[in-house]
Parts: C-alpha cells; structure tokens; sequence
C-alpha cells in the first residue's frame, strides 16, 4: 500500500522557468496551480515571507491571473500564504503558537489513525516498514549529506501508517498538516539533526512492533511521545533562530 502517485505534469515548454513550475493541462487548471506552487513551497523554492506575484506565476505557468487567484485562495484558507491588503501575496511565516496548534492536531490525528491501521496491517507491510527504518539509518550515518533523503522517508513511513487507516480524509489532513511543519522547519539549520535521530529511530522501531502486535493502544502512545519529542524541538530551533537573528540585528 502506498500513497496515490502525482498526476504526470505536462511537457515542459522550450526554456525552463525560473522556479522549476510547469504549463498547467486544460482541465482543472485551479488544482494544478494549487498543487505546483504547493510543491514549489515545500521544495523550498518559495522561501518563508517570500511575496508571490499573481502576474508573474500565471505568466510562468501559461495560465490567466484568474486560476493563480484561486489557487492563491485556496493556499490562504489552508494558512499556507498569506494575504496582505494593498501589498500582495506571501508564503506563510508560521507562528509558534500555529506550530504547537499543528503538532497538537498531528497527535490526535496519529492517534485516531492508530486505532484502525492495527486492524489493516499485513506482514508485508510490516516488512516495508522495517526496511524503511534500515533505509533511514543508512542516511543518517552519512551525515548531513543524507539528511534530506533520511527526512522523506521519515515522512513516508509515518503517512504510509496514516494511509493504513483507510479513512481519506484523515489522510488529506495528514497532508495538509505537513505542508505547514514543513514550513516552519525551512527557517531552521538543524544543526543538531544527527543528535536527534538515534531516539527518533528507536520510537520508530517501536512503531513497527507496536503494528506487528496490532496493538493500537502501544502504538497511540509512542506516537504521541514522538510528535511531542519533535514539537518541542522544532520550537526550541526557532527560538534559536529568532534569538540570533535579534543579536544580529542589534550588533549591526
């Protein structure tokens, strides 16, 4: 079982786009606005803060403004840009009381999808699971060099548990609610991410033992100590960040 695959984009035209964003198809031009700058904005290519210029995405995209406005609707009512009165359109810079708020509706979520991905789960997808964690320790024993490939399967492995659950809504939540952590973690270094991992591997472990016991209560319980874990830790950087970025500020 694995998440749906991305719809085919369409033939780039001659030239690449400064972002990366492709021409939409004809057919639901809106969503396929939403779902490029979506990735553009979790791929980094839209920083936190950055301003989004309506006339220059649907002159990039080969659209008109109107399907980029929608688009750029349909990102403000999810929290994901923000929309400034007399000054544009800004990719969202997450509070901290938004990241706890976020981390705090993940838990729950995780939770619920525990309850019933215990009553789904085979033995072949315990063994991807397993194999997943392994792929992870192989990335983070490399260092830095293998933090980002170490933090997308750590995604997959916790959405593929979501995904076991069968409810699709709980899992477009799941998503969304990534989109905003993935954000917010775009302002800090990680400097500290290979400290991290060994603990976060160990609850990951957990996990699978939990899932090949289809015990639903042990497995709501690490995963909630592990969204805690790594809420307060996400807090703690951006503090950090933020602290620094005032002693800068003041010594200039």
């Amino acid at each position: 079982m694995s998440a749906p695959r991305d719809r085919t984009a369409p033939a780039a035209t001659n030239g690449s786009p400064p972002n990366g964003l492709q021409p939409a198809p004809r057919q639901r031009i809106s969503d396929y606005v939403y779902e490029e700058v979506l990735k553009a904005i979790l791929d980094e290519r839209f920083r936190p803060g950055e301003r989004l210029s309506i006339p220059d995405l649907a002159n990039e995209m080969d659209v008109s403004q109107m399907p980029v406005r929608q688009a750029m609707d349909r990102l403000a009512e999810e929290g994901l840009v923000e929309v400034r009165p007399r000054s544009g359109t800004f990719v969202a810079e997450p509070e901290e009381r938004d990241i706890a708020d976020t981390f705090d509706l993940r838990r729950a979520l995780d939770g619920l999808a525990a309850e019933t991905a215990v009553l789904h789960v085979t033995d072949k997808d315990i063994s991807y699971l397993d194999a997943t964690v392994d792929r992870m320790d192989e990335y983070a024993a490399a260092g830095n060099a293998g933090m980002q490939d170490h933090d997308r399967l750590n995604w997959e492995f916790h959405l593929f548990i979501v995904r076991l659950a069968g409810n699709e809504k709980l899992y477009e939540m799941y998503q969304q609610l990534n989109a905003h952590l993935k954000i917010a973690s775009i302002h800090v270094s990680n400097h500290d991410w290979a400290d991290r991992v060994p603990l976060a591997q160990r609850e990951h472990r957990e996990m699978v033992r939990a899932l090949a016991r289809r015990d639903a209560k042990s497995l709501a319980m690490v995963l909630a100590e592990h969204v805690e874990r790594a809420k307060n830790a996400l807090i703690s950087d951006i503090r950090a960040v933020r602290s620094r970025s005032v002693d800068t500020a003041k010594s200039t």
